[in-house]
């Protein structure tokens, strides 16, 4: 029977390692749940291991020696993959996830069994599918990091980083309820913005459709009964009767011009060289390049300061960072920051190189930096910029919709007067005015 190494945490987060002989690592792991035991790692030793338990290292654990169990023959399974589904988890069943789950383990439930009630509760079938599969992963021996590794469509770099580090520091409740505050904060800025931006995209389709009704069916009736009066038409309605005509025998082509030019420009944007070029021309356009800078901005100050907080290195840290900003221009910006942090230089000095980010942010970097309070600093100027951001989306949305109001009012206008303009042209007689 093959002794094994192994290493815990008990319910109130310390670490306990010890030996243990057992048929396989499934039945390790079923006696350290047994034991109220979370397992960390499980390691086969030499020939020359010992034949016994032997006594957890650490003083505080509860148990004063762990007592050799008969040997459990667990079901073995195969590890689990990240899977693959139909639709995305949302950040706000994620947020929800991490809060029950730090409340679990900060109230002395165990991992596994906080996870088993969770996979009960969630209504979200993806995410319960997830939970499933992480679940058997740790009940296996993974780590709980390594377990949400697995599964990249819900649970981010930054994510696991933050949850590695949490579990090697004993303070993984502590660092679930600030992943769940930062999942809500972005959720919370993104919702705004779409939120801020619904009202002036209804709008437009709404005129839009209203339009294309008027050329298709009620302009061809109207000019219908002119044609049968015959007489001469002013030229505002024939330019207005020969745009209608035009669409009622060409709509398709409309249609499809569309269709192949949105194609088209996602296609273009999703290559390297078309996704820098759109990504530099968003921060040159009026207004909205400044919502984009600060967003940005906001993201690398929020993700940076909630790494370093947690005890991820400066490196490791900005390689996820780098990952999670969504601007390549920014993107580009914090690979050259790795590149001169490896060199010996501090976050702040190449950044006063730059021209996305903000000199207000980079003083406040470097006042963090000279302090030793870079990531409180961080995480003050998140606020500040996401703050920032929500201002000038209403700011924005506040100037969008008096400019579409007037806009589908002069076309409206434009197509009443057209066909209105011939009735007090018209003459009893036959002739005109």
């Amino acid at each position: 029977m093959p002794t094994f190494v192994y290493k815990a945490k008990d319910p109130q987060g310390a670490l306990v390692e010890g030996t243990m002989d057992a048929d396989g690592r499934n039945a390790v792991v079923s006696r350290l749940q047994q034991m109220q035991y979370f397992p960390v790692s499980i390691q086969v030793a030499g020939k020359k291991g010992a034949k016994s338990v032997s006594k957890p290292t650490p003083a505080r654990s509860k148990t004063k020696a762990v007592r050799k169990l008969p040997a459990a023959k667990a079901k073995t399974s195969a590890p689990a993959q990240g899977l693959s589904f139909r639709k995305k988890v949302k950040v706000g069943d994620v947020a929800n996830f991490n809060r029950q789950l730090a409340d679990l383990i900060g109230a002395g439930i165990p991992l596994v069994k906080a996870m088993a009630i969770l996979k009960k509760q969630t209504s979200n079938e993806q995410l319960q599918e997830v939970i499933r599969s992480i679940l058997d992963d740790v009940q296996g021996g993974t780590t709980f990091a390594e377990a949400l590794a697995k599964h990249p469509a819900v649970f981010s770099k930054l994510y696991v980083a933050m949850v590695r580090s949490g579990e090697a520091g004993g303070m993984l409740d502590e660092v679930l309820n600030r992943l769940a505050d930062f999942s809500e904060q972005e959720e919370l800025l993104r919702s705004r913005v779409k939120s801020a931006l619904a009202y002036p995209v209804v709008m437009v389709l709404a005129g839009s459709g209203a339009v294309a009704v008027m050329f298709a069916y009620v302009i061809p009736k109207i000019t219908g009964t002119y044609a049968q009066l015959g007489q001469s038409l002013p030229a505002i309605t024939q330019i207005l009767i020969t745009m209608s005509n035009w669409f009622q025998h060409n709509w398709y082509i409309a249609l499809g011009v569309l269709v192949a030019a949105a194609i088209g420009f996602e296609r273009f944007t999703k290559t390297d060289e078309g996704k820098a070029l759109w990504h530099r021309l968003q921060l040159k356009l009026p207004l909205i390049g400044q919502i984009v800078q600060k967003r940005e901005v906001a993201r690398f100050a929020r993700t940076l300061g909630s790494l370093l907080r947690n005890g991820v290195s400066i490196l490791s840290a900005l390689e996820i960072v780098r990952e999670v900003l969504d601007n390549s221009v920014f993107r580009g910006e914090v690979s050259r920051i790795i590149e001169e942090i490896t060199q010996g230089s501090s976050v702040a000095r190449p950044l006063t190189d730059n021209n996305v980010f903000p000199m207000v942010a980079v003083n406040m970097i470097a006042i963090g930096e000279e302090t030793g309070r870079l990531p409180e600093v961080l995480l003050r100027i998140s606020e500040s910029y996401e703050t920032q951001v929500d201002r000038a989306v209403k700011t924005i949305t506040s100037l969008i919709e008096p400019l579409i109001i007037v806009a589908m009012g002069l076309v409206v206008g434009f197509i009443v007067i057209a066909m209105l303009l011939p009735i007090f042209s018209l003459d009893p007689t036959g002739g005109n005015l």
